[in-house]
């Protein structure tokens, strides 16, 4: 469950992605209704139109999110709500959100996992980020990266909406980022999202 709100007397609407309808909005009756985010559920609806009625929602796996973990996964979710439109078949993201919910529970920073599913998010929309190269010419320079020009040519120095080679290759292969790069990388990811939400405000990025 992406996002939930109330609808008429011991009813909510609930935003959901699923792997095999995408996202899609379903209105959840009484107790159907107390289902919570953050957690992996097995669902079934009902009706036709805008919004079906939700008939089953168990819970399968629960990922206990608390403090700033928990204010990262709304961040994800707030993301995947404005980056992919409802009825639009978007089921990898259903994977995309457990490992980072599952990463997100780690005692490391959460910034890693918030920057790899950013990024795994961005590339389910042909952003262009799956046509970088495997390698770089040079791993220690700095390069600029639009979804529309693709690679810049390598800079000597860092600058302005840059990031550094080898922070570039660990997002584009998941790796670990190195720790004097998570700003950068922040800042980086920050612009490229940007470009997708059509000048929108993501409101939880002002309590990351």
């Amino acid at each position: 469950m992406l996002h939930a709100r109330p609808f008429r007397e011991n009813s909510r609407i609930l935003d959901l992605v699923t792997r095999d309808a995408g996202r899609i909005a379903v209105l959840a009756r009484g107790r159907a209704g107390s289902l919570r985010p953050f957690v992996l559920l097995d669902l079934a609806w009902r009706g036709r139109g805008e919004l079906p009625n939700l008939t089953v929602g168990e819970e399968r796996r629960v990922f206990p999110l608390s403090g700033r973990a928990m204010v990262c996964a709304l961040y994800l979710n707030e993301l995947v709500l404005r980056l992919f439109p409802r009825d639009v078949a978007a089921g990898e993201v259903v994977g995309i959100l457990e490992q980072a919910y599952g990463g997100l529970l780690a005692p490391e920073r959460p910034e890693h996992s918030l920057r790899a599913a950013e990024w795994s998010l961005l590339a389910l929309i042909d952003s262009g980020l799956d046509h970088l190269p495997e390698a770089l010419p040079d791993v220690q320079a700095h390069y600029r990266y639009r979804p529309d020009e693709g690679l810049g040519e390598a800079l000597a120095e860092a600058a302005p909406g840059a990031l550094r080679g080898e922070a570039l290759l660990a997002l584009a292969t998941g790796s670990r980022l190195p720790d004097n790069d998570l700003r950068a990388a922040r800042d980086f990811m920050r612009r490229l999202i940007d470009q997708h939400l059509d000048g929108r405000e993501l409101q939880t990025r002002r309590l990351l």
